[in-house]
């Protein structure tokens, strides 16, 4: 598997992201980082950093996977992913999130 198939597939999901869903965005983030940095490490964030929560529960849920086990689950991804036919504003994918892990934004 070479470098230029994993840019290649990171260009897709980058051109593409504004329609991809809250789940397919959290496969993404999981794999591109196990297949860059390796296992996730340090404490899960706080759930009122849910953000921040969101990432790490996706990063760690890959965790064991080999770095070339997640570039090609990453490029595989990339190849099919399943578009929305609008696209979807960072706003409102942070309120989906949001409402999935039961977080309210008043305050």
């Amino acid at each position: 598997m070479s470098d230029p198939e994993f840019h290649d597939a990171i260009q897709r999901v980058e051109q593409a992201y504004t329609r991809i869903d809250n789940e397919t965005v959290r496969k993404v983030y999981a794999y591109y980082k196990q297949a860059t940095v390796g296992d996730v490490s340090g404490k899960r964030p706080s759930p009122l950093r849910f953000r921040d929560r969101i990432k790490f529960d996706s990063w760690s849920s890959v965790s064991g996977m080999s770095k070339e086990e997640a570039r090609a689950a990453y490029i595989d991804l990339a190849g099919n992913l399943d578009l929305n036919a609008t696209e979807i504003s960072c706003e409102a994918r942070e309120a989906s999130a949001s409402s999935e892990l039961g977080v309210s934004g008043e305050k």
